[in-house]
């Protein structure tokens, strides 16, 4: 028979698999964001009935007026929806992906802290900072290879 873990180690395993599933959870909505506000920016050029909820107008108008704007703005969804990517197919290292989320996080927070964002951004800066440390917190458990 099977010896069954003890206590401590079946709390570590219940904690990797709660991280796992959070950084998937908070992650894959890009995979689906990104793409779709690419295509809202490069096709459709049009404010939303949500944009008031997430950009202050002039930032809106800013973007709707300016091809170099939509420009940063779809580089700034696509990549999102490709670290995405890497972070849920597990082509992208843990301590990579979690760079991207810390800069991407901090740049949110400064735009908020800049009047061009919502709280709703704000939260969102704190989502990625959040993922962010789960991926080094995953990267730090994980073991190390070998050298020879």
């Amino acid at each position: 028979s099977t010896p069954k873990p003890s206590s401590a180690a079946s709390d570590v395993y219940k904690r990797q698999g709660l991280r796992d599933a959070l950084i998937f959870v908070l992650t894959a909505p890009w995979l689906a964001l990104g793409p779709a506000n690419v295509y809202k920016i490069s096709m459709i050029n049009r404010g939303s009935p949500m944009a008031k909820y997430i950009v202050v107008p002039p930032a809106e108008e800013c973007q709707a007026a300016c091809n170099i704007a939509r420009m940063w703005g779809c580089l700034f969804w696509g990549l999102q929806a490709v670290v995405a990517g890497g972070i849920v197919a597990g082509g992208v290292g843990d301590r990579t992906a979690a760079a991207a989320k810390l800069y991407v996080g901090a740049a949110l927070a400064v735009a908020y802290k800049e009047d061009v964002v919502r709280e709703v951004v704000a939260a969102g800066a704190a989502v990625e900072i959040f993922v962010a440390l789960l991926l080094l917190s995953r990267a730090a458990a994980a073991p190390r290879p070998k050298t020879a």
